[in-house]
């Protein structure tokens, strides 16, 4: 069940706010996004240079260059795919003090943690607890479907607030040692990656290495697994740390502890099929002319965004162009990383939707 965080009074007065008439103020195309007046620049560099609290815990990665390609305007809504810690909504909300966010996240924690957020843009922020897979039926089931999305952020992968959090079982440090979950929604009954590591085959384990975590040297890791679980379950991160220890020499075994515990995390909570679907839900919610930014932090995730915009951009009626200016992929910018180190593999794609109708609800490219 979607849970929408704000209460019915604020749902009906952010429609209402909705219908102020802005036709009198000038809105920008984002292909003019490089162009953005004074006022933008400065509340981008302030708020970058400006520390909120929730930054100790989780700060926004490619924050500039989001702000700038989405380029917010007055009577716009914009959807923010992946809450987290709201560090974007935020940018977002303060980067025009008339337009709107719809944020989605399917860890219902990180709601309680950005009450304080949530409060102060309590007329223009609404949150709903939801996998961006289901974007579309969740604004439906609010009574939101009939917005129109001026643009749409995604950003893939797993918060900095979630790794640092022991009992979510993310982490392969040794401090952060906690119980094999690894579930984005805690609350779900999905399995777990104790129910992974302490069922499934030899077989079905190195699949599950290779593929999500492109790992090459699977069988060892997988026998050790078999071997170890057999004499008692394997219940928290440090003891699948030491079994892939002991399984692949150092100092390889550290890039591979990493790609372990990420397979697992991406099998869990199904982190591929959720890109691609989700993907496939921002080609139809948008309006014509607005952004669709896609942040990812592994090959995997960036591979897939890029064959979307790839096949998207040169079909017959393409659905989506590329700017001129942000064609490219995007990587951190010297400042970004001495402010957030942890952005260092992080990498941004941009593309345009075009009026042309959607081309299906379902993405099959790979």
């Amino acid at each position: 069940m979607i849970k929408l965080f704000n209460n019915n009074n604020n749902l009906i007065r952010f429609q209402q706010i909705l219908n102020r008439n802005y036709s009198n103020k000038k809105v920008k195309n984002v292909e003019d996004s490089n162009n953005n007046n004074n006022n933008n620049i400065n509340t981008v560099q302030q708020y970058v240079n400006k520390e909120y609290e929730s930054y100790k815990i989780h700060k926004p990665v490619f924050f500039k260059e989001v702000l700038e390609i989405l380029n917010p305007q007055p009577n716009k809504v914009y959807i923010d795919a992946t809450f987290g810690m709201g560090g974007h909504s935020r940018g977002i909300l303060e980067a025009c003090k008339d337009c709107y966010v719809i944020a989605f996240d399917r860890d219902p924690k990180v709601f309680e943690m950005t009450k304080p957020l949530r409060s102060e843009f309590k007329d223009r922020l609404i949150t709903i607890n939801s996998t961006f897979s289901s974007m579309k039926s969740a604004l439906k089931e609010k009574n939101l479907d009939h917005l129109k999305i001026s643009g749409i952020l995604y950003d893939f992968g797993v918060s900095s607030y979630q790794i640092d959090t022991a009992d979510r079982g993310f982490s392969f440090k040794k401090e952060l040692e906690g119980p094999l979950d690894m579930r984005m929604n805690q609350n779900s009954s999905q399995m777990t990656a104790y129910d992974i590591i302490n069922t499934f085959s030899e077989k079905d384990l190195r699949d599950i290495f290779f593929y999500y975590g492109e790992e090459k040297h699977t069988k060892n890791i997988a026998n050790e697994i078999l071997r170890k679980r057999k004499i008692e379950p394997i219940k928290n991160t440090s003891d699948l740390v030491k079994i892939v220890e002991s399984s692949i020499p150092y100092p390889m075994a550290l890039k591979t502890i990493s790609r372990v515990f990420r397979s697992l995390r991406m099998f869990v909570n199904d982190e591929l099929n959720e890109i691609k679907i989700g993907l496939t839900q921002g080609e139809q919610l948008l309006e014509p002319n607005s952004p669709l930014l896609a942040i990812s932090f592994h090959s995997i995730e960036d591979r897939i965004v890029k064959q979307y915009l790839n096949k998207y951009t040169t079909i017959e009626e393409p659905t989506f162009k590329f700017s001129p200016t942000y064609k490219a992929p995007i990587f951190p910018s010297k400042e970004e990383l001495e402010w957030n180190p942890r952005s260092k593999s992080a990498i941004l794609r941009t593309a345009i939707r075009t009026s042309n109708k959607p081309i299906s609800s379902n993405y099959n490219i790979i």
